[in-house]
This record gives C-alpha cells, sequence and structure tokens, in this order.
C-alpha cells in the first residue's frame, strides 16, 4: 500500500491527492471503498485507470482482499528481517546465524516485557486502548432491536445504519469480521444487550489472539546460538561425507543487496545534474 502510494504520487502526479488513495485502500467495506474510490477517480483518473485495471483491486484494497490479514500482521515480513538484517548478510554463515539469534532473543524480551508491564490486561495493550476507544465512541450511538433477537441489532449514527451479528461475530462495516474483534458498532449492541454491565463481555466477541496468554506464549521459545565447533555432535555417518559447494557462475558485476521491487512497484528514474 504504501509503495503503491509513493508511485502514484512521482508517476501520476497525485501527491496533494494521494491521501484519497489510502482512504480507498484502508476502507473495510465496499460500499466505502466505492465512494473513496470514485472520489479519488475524479482527481486521478490515470491512477485509478492503473490501480483497477492494470493491478487489480484484490492487490492492495482491504475490501477486496480475499484473505484475512491487514491489521493482524505485516504483509512483507522478509522484507522487514532483510532490511534489519543487512548488515549481517555480509557475516560468515555461522555468524550470520548467531547475529540473528542475538537479534531476536532481543525482540523476544523487548515484547514480552512490554506486555508483562500491563499483566492485569486481558489483552495486548495496544488493544485494550482500541478496545476503550471503541466503548467511548460507542456511547454515542443509537440501537435498534425490532425482533427481540438478543444477537442481531441495528447501530445508527448520522445517517449510517450498521447491522451487527454479535452470534456470527459480524458487523456490515466490516471492521468486525476482518480484524476479529469488536468494532464500534458491536460496543453499541453489546452495551444494549448488557447494559452497564458490558464491560467484561467485549473480550468474549474478540479473538482469544490478542489475549495477554497469547502474546506472551508467542515470545516463550528460547532461541540458541550456534556453539563452537569443537562442540558440535555430528554422527560418525556424516563425518566422512564430502559436501561439494554447489556450482554457481560467479558474474563480474557489484552484488545485488536491495531487494526486488514488487508488484505495482516502478523503478525511479536517476536524473544527472546538467551543469
Amino acid at each position: 500500500m504504501r509503495h503503491l502510494g509513493e508511485n502514484i504520487r512521482v508517476n501520476y502526479h497525485c501527491g496533494e491527492n494521494c491521501y484519497l488513495f489510502y482512504n480507498t485502500a484502508k476502507a473495510y467495506s465496499p460500499e466505502e471503498f466505492s465512494d473513496h474510490f470514485v472520489e479519488f477517480k475524479n482527481y486521478c483518473p490515470k491512477a485509478t485507470f492503473f490501480l483497477e485495471h492494470e493491478l487489480g483491486f484484490v492487490k492492495w484494497s482491504r475490501a477486496y482482499f480475499p484473505g484475512n490479514r491487514f491489521d493482524v500482521m505485516t504483509t512483507n515480513i522478509a522484507e522487514s528481517v532483510n532490511a534489519m538484517l543487512i548488515n549481517e548478510r555480509e557475516y560468515p554463515v555461522a555468524s550470520i546465524f548467531n547475529s540473528i539469534a542475538k537479534r531476536f532473543g532481543e525482540i523476544f524480551r523487548e515484547s514480552s516485557a512490554y506486555v508483562l508491564k500491563c499483566k492485569d490486561n486481558k489483552f495486548d495493550p495496544a488493544v485494550e486502548k482500541i478496545l476503550r476507544d471503541y466503548m467511548s465512541e460507542a456511547n454515542s450511538f443509537y440501537v435498534e432491536n425490532i425482533s427481540g433477537d438478543e444477537r442481531q441489532y441495528t447501530v445508527f449514527r448520522s445517517g449510517f445504519a450498521a447491522k451487527v451479528d454479535l452470534l456470527e461475530r459480524s458487523c456490515s462495516c466490516r471492521k468486525f469480521d476482518l480484524v476479529k474483534r469488536a468494532c464500534d458498532h458491536a460496543m453499541a449492541a453489546l452495551r444494549s444487550k448488557h447494559s452497564d454491565n458490558y464491560g467484561l463481555s467485549v473480550y468474549d466477541y474478540s479473538s482469544p489472539l490478542y489475549k495477554v496468554e497469547e502474546y506472551l506464549l508467542a515470545y516463550s521459545e528460547l532461541i540458541n546460538v550456534v556453539p563452537l565447533e569443537s562442540e558440535w555432535r555430528v554422527p560418525h555417518e556424516l563425518l566422512d561425507v564430502n559436501i561439494i559447494p554447489p556450482l554457481v557462475v560467479t558474474k563480474v558485476k557489484r552484488k545485488k543487496i536491495k531487494r526486488v521491487k514488487g508488484v505495482g512497484e516502478t523503478l525511479k528514474s536517476k536524473k544527472r545534474n546538467k551543469y
């Protein structure tokens, strides 16, 4: 999403209206997506033609992406790791693994310490803040339950109506569906169902993925360093095996260390200064 935004800004000269692209890409429902896309199309028709007909909506928008990954995990973990270890890639193999173990060990310790500071919370601190904000916003919503079914509600605010199904963990805004935690409309429905005691019920309608226990479990494994070669325990049947390195044709040019451009990205032209 960010790379596409930069390409649109540079190649289609839409810098002033690039925020419309991000609004479109971050929309959860097809209806919200359509409203933002039409507005963006009025200002940048060439860019929207490229996004719609050459790339396709499924590659860059939340509303049409067929999976369920946005706001839950990074979409390019390999690139993130490569950027973090750009210097270590020139080390010998054993040193590379030890550097990786050290770096990830530090990250695991920092992440565990971060959550342990708020161990009294049920959910990760960042998610707790989001839920509190949703609870505050839900106070201004009006809720109807005409059918009397305690699982289906209609939530109104500023002329917009959202359909919430608590049993299916679903809302017509699609935040509840995609992110797997109660959205502000679901909060209003839970308040209507449980009155003022709904504070604890919100955790039952969000994925256990956000629990503090799950977060700590993800960072509980030990990361061991590579021991000294003198301490290696190699099976006897492998001691006499002669492993030959693969045949590689070495090209006479500078080694490439930068990442490969992704789908929809273009190379920026290098302009030389003329004197």
